[in-house]
């Protein structure tokens, strides 16, 4: 017996292998606080939800607004920004019923804070447009896959973007869903959950300003950044694409709109006014 632990105890260590079994237990404690903190972070945003509709304030405004939440809930939003600069972010999603959770990790691990995002709502279809900074590399399958198995989801495609640490979502969403971004910090994440409006207005005519239809490319992506922070971009019944410019109330808004762009920039000058109902998709 003492010959057999003599042997057992001169058996070389790795000198790795320390680091090895704490890592491993690292991260094992993060999936579990990820776990946990998910899981408060949609109870928390729940409650506010809840506490909107009872005080009846519209959803459209009070989610634009910054809400003050002790723990892992930064902001729940219906439009706007948020997020912290980052760069060399990689992005993926999951699934969980209604509700799309974005999730960001570095070279370095799992990250705190979200990265710089945006986040719109435009019509005429109704959609989302969700744009990622500091972003380089994605799942876009997951993403994707994520977004089209919730029942408000239509259609899902990609933003055609020049800046590699960019990327935009364009998520068509059925008649009379809507839809709330929770940001989430330690660990970062983004929820998109999905839900039917109650006030929602199919028949509304929407107006705004477009291009002519062409093919996904590159040119795509250039004729977009002549308008930063102004356009979107949209796919056709046809398959080809369009930007468009701004959502107006009223054919005289968007001529308006569109003669003081066009005094402004030359590049205007291939625009025209559009309109559509609040769930029409342009043929072509």
């Amino acid at each position: 017996m003492n010959a057999g632990k003599k042997q057992y105890e001169q058996i070389p260590i790795p000198e790795e292998l320390d680091r090895v079994i704490w890592d491993s237990i690292d991260r094992a404690a993060r999936e579990a606080r990820r776990r946990r903190l998910r899981r408060w972070g949609l109870s928390a945003a729940a409650v506010f939800c809840a506490a909107f509709i009872s005080a009846n304030v519209a959803p459209l405004y009070a989610y634009a607004a910054r809400i003050p939440v002790i723990g892992a809930v930064v902001q729940v939003l219906h439009v706007g920004s948020g997020g912290t600069r980052a760069d060399g972010v990689h992005a993926g999603a999951a699934a969980e019923g209604e509700t799309v959770e974005f999730y960001f990790e570095s070279r370095a691990g799992e990250l705190d804070t979200a990265p710089v995002y945006t986040v719109s709502h435009l019509f005429a279809p109704n959609r989302m447009v969700l744009t990622l900074h500091g972003v380089r590399t994605i799942d876009y399958e997951a993403i994707r896959e994520s977004l089209l198995a919730a029942e408000a989801v239509l259609d899902v495609y990609r933003a055609m973007i020049g800046d590699d640490s960019m990327c935009g979502f364009i998520v068509v969403l059925n008649s009379g869903y809507t839809y709330e971004l929770t940001e989430h910090t330690d660990p970062a994440g983004l929820s998109v959950r999905f839900y039917p409006d109650p006030a929602y207005q199919p028949e509304q005519m929407v107006y705004y300003l477009r291009s002519e239809a062409m093919p996904y490319g590159e040119g795509l992506g250039l004729l977009a950044e002549r308008y930063p922070g102004k356009a979107a971009q949209l796919k056709t019944q046809s398959g080809e694409y369009i930007i468009t410019v701004g959502q107006y109330g009223s054919l005289a808004e968007a001529e308006a709109a569109l003669r003081a762009l066009e005094e402004t920039s030359e590049d205007a000058s291939g625009l025209f006014v559009a309109s559509g109902t609040a769930d029409e998709v342009p043929e072509k």
